[in-house]
Order: structure tokens, then sequence, then C-alpha cells
């Protein structure tokens, strides 16, 4: 195929090469998003982090490896009650920062551990 070509058919479907070109752009472009976003996500502590308050007592028992016992024990939460409370709820209700409930957590899973890292 020559350049004379290569025009004649760049004018013929110039809509669909046009289509083309934006589709490969945002291809390129969400891929590179995704594979930032998976080199940052290595990088991201699933373990032993600060609390917030939107997190819920199940995230606690998978973050630090707790038991739900030993959990609901440092939450002072019932064995029955509402499920799902946000760790700022618990907190407010217990009357201390979400900094004092996390290391009460911590020590919490310093004593379950066993001293372990």
């Amino acid at each position: 195929m020559n350049s004379r070509q290569l025009i004649g058919f760049a004018r013929a479907n110039w809509a669909a090469l046009l289509i083309l070109g934006c589709a490969s752009a945002a291809l390129i472009w969400f891929a590179t998003g995704f594979a930032l976003d998976l080199a940052r996500h290595d990088n991201v502590p699933l373990h032993d982090q600060a609390l917030k308050p939107w997190m819920t007592p199940r995230f606690v028992v998978m973050s630090y490896d707790l038991p739900r016992e030993v959990v609901a024990d440092v939450l002072e939460l019932p064995p029955t009650g509402p499920g799902r409370l946000k760790l700022g709820t618990i907190a407010r209700e217990m009357g201390v920062t979400m900094e004092e409930l996390t290391e009460r957590v911590r020590d919490a899973a310093d004593m379950y551990h066993g001293g372990r890292p």
C-alpha cells in the first residue's frame, strides 16, 4: 500500500479512525491509572492501620487478625446488638478519641498475639 492509497483510505474512513484514536487514548489513560493504582496498592499496609471513623469492627477483626470476641470486648460491644456500627459512633459512645481507640485495639492485639509483630 503506497502513501496515496493510505491517504485515500484515511479520507474515506475518517470517522472510524477518529473513534479508534479516541478509544485508544481512553484505553491508554485507564490502563495507566490502573497500573499506578496497582503499584501504590503494594505499598499500603493492610494490617495495624490507625482506625478511622468510617471503619467497622469487622475491618478491625480482619486488619488486626483478631477474633470477633476480642474486638467486641475492646470496643465494648454487646454480644447481640445493632450490626455494622462505624468506629466513629462507637468511639463517641465510649467517650474516647479515635487515637485512644486505636491504642486500645493495638494493645489488645499485642496481648492476643503474645507480643509477636
